[in-house]
Protein backbone atom coordinates (compact mmCIF):
# COMPACT_ATOMS: atom_id res chain seq x y z
CA UNK A 1 0.00 0.00 0.00
CA UNK A 2 1.20 3.27 -0.85
CA UNK A 3 2.50 5.70 2.42
CA UNK A 4 0.26 8.51 0.20
CA UNK A 5 -3.04 6.49 0.12
CA UNK A 6 -4.41 7.25 4.04
CA UNK A 7 -3.60 10.99 3.02
CA UNK A 8 -5.42 10.58 -0.64
CA UNK A 9 -8.41 9.13 1.31
CA UNK A 10 -8.88 12.04 3.94
CA UNK A 11 -8.28 14.49 0.78
CA UNK A 12 -11.30 12.73 -0.74
CA UNK A 13 -13.08 13.13 2.05
CA UNK A 14 -12.58 16.98 3.00
CA UNK A 15 -13.31 17.54 -0.73
CA UNK A 16 -16.91 16.07 -1.18
CA UNK A 17 -16.46 12.62 -2.03
CA UNK A 18 -18.59 11.76 0.98
CA UNK A 19 -21.74 12.74 -0.46
CA UNK A 20 -21.52 10.25 -2.98
CA UNK A 21 -21.97 7.51 -0.74
CA UNK A 22 -25.65 9.21 0.34
CA UNK A 23 -26.41 9.51 -3.89
CA UNK A 24 -25.44 5.31 -3.78
CA UNK A 25 -27.73 4.74 -0.97
CA UNK A 26 -30.49 6.74 -2.35
CA UNK A 27 -30.31 4.53 -5.65
CA UNK A 28 -29.84 1.10 -3.20
CA UNK A 29 -32.95 2.12 -1.54
CA UNK A 30 -34.98 3.07 -4.96
CA UNK A 31 -33.62 -0.24 -6.47
CA UNK A 32 -34.87 -2.05 -3.49
CA UNK A 33 -37.95 -0.24 -3.32
CA UNK A 34 -39.13 -0.77 -6.73
CA UNK A 35 -38.11 -5.03 -6.46
CA UNK A 36 -40.61 -4.73 -2.24
CA UNK A 37 -43.39 -3.76 -5.05
CA UNK A 38 -43.12 -6.83 -6.58
CA UNK A 39 -45.49 -10.05 -5.83
CA UNK A 40 -44.69 -11.94 -2.44
CA UNK A 41 -41.55 -13.73 -3.07
CA UNK A 42 -37.85 -14.57 -1.17
CA UNK A 43 -36.75 -12.17 -3.56
CA UNK A 44 -39.16 -9.52 -2.60
CA UNK A 45 -38.80 -9.88 0.95
CA UNK A 46 -34.88 -9.48 0.62
CA UNK A 47 -35.50 -6.32 -1.43
CA UNK A 48 -38.17 -5.17 1.29
CA UNK A 49 -35.24 -5.74 3.94
CA UNK A 50 -32.57 -4.29 2.18
CA UNK A 51 -34.76 -1.02 1.62
CA UNK A 52 -35.59 -0.80 5.19
CA UNK A 53 -31.76 -1.04 5.85
CA UNK A 54 -30.54 2.07 2.80
CA UNK A 55 -33.39 3.69 4.80
CA UNK A 56 -32.04 3.39 8.45
CA UNK A 57 -28.30 4.39 6.74
CA UNK A 58 -29.89 7.51 5.20
CA UNK A 59 -31.56 8.44 8.46
CA UNK A 60 -28.38 7.71 10.60
CA UNK A 61 -26.43 10.39 8.03
CA UNK A 62 -29.18 13.06 8.32
CA UNK A 63 -31.57 12.42 5.21
CA UNK A 64 -35.32 12.79 5.01
CA UNK A 65 -37.82 11.33 3.18
CA UNK A 66 -39.37 14.02 1.04
CA UNK A 67 -43.38 14.34 0.59
CA UNK A 68 -44.60 14.91 -2.62
CA UNK A 69 -46.22 18.07 -3.27
CA UNK A 70 -48.29 17.37 -6.26
CA UNK A 71 -50.82 14.03 -6.82
CA UNK A 72 -48.15 13.46 -9.58
CA UNK A 73 -44.88 14.44 -8.02
CA UNK A 74 -42.60 11.42 -7.17
CA UNK A 75 -41.17 12.01 -3.23
CA UNK A 76 -37.79 10.79 -2.34
CA UNK A 77 -35.01 11.66 -0.10
CA UNK A 78 -33.52 15.30 0.39
CA UNK A 79 -31.27 16.49 3.46
CA UNK A 80 -32.62 16.95 6.80
CA UNK A 81 -33.41 20.16 8.62
CA UNK A 82 -31.40 20.12 11.86
CA UNK A 83 -34.54 20.07 14.02
CA UNK A 84 -35.55 17.35 11.61
CA UNK A 85 -32.41 15.39 12.38
CA UNK A 86 -33.03 15.63 16.19
CA UNK A 87 -36.47 14.23 15.87
CA UNK A 88 -35.58 11.82 13.50
CA UNK A 89 -32.89 10.45 16.14
CA UNK A 90 -34.22 7.96 18.19
CA UNK A 91 -34.11 8.61 21.99
CA UNK A 92 -31.88 5.99 24.15
CA UNK A 93 -32.91 5.05 27.57
CA UNK A 94 -30.31 6.33 30.08
CA UNK A 95 -29.04 3.44 31.79
CA UNK A 96 -29.58 2.80 35.91
CA UNK A 97 -26.82 3.51 37.72
CA UNK A 98 -25.72 -0.01 39.87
Amino acid sequence: MSPLRPFLIVALLATGAAPAAADDLVARWQRSDAACALPASPLANQACEDRDRAAAALRRQGWCEARATTAYDHWGWQRCAPAATARATPRRRARPHA
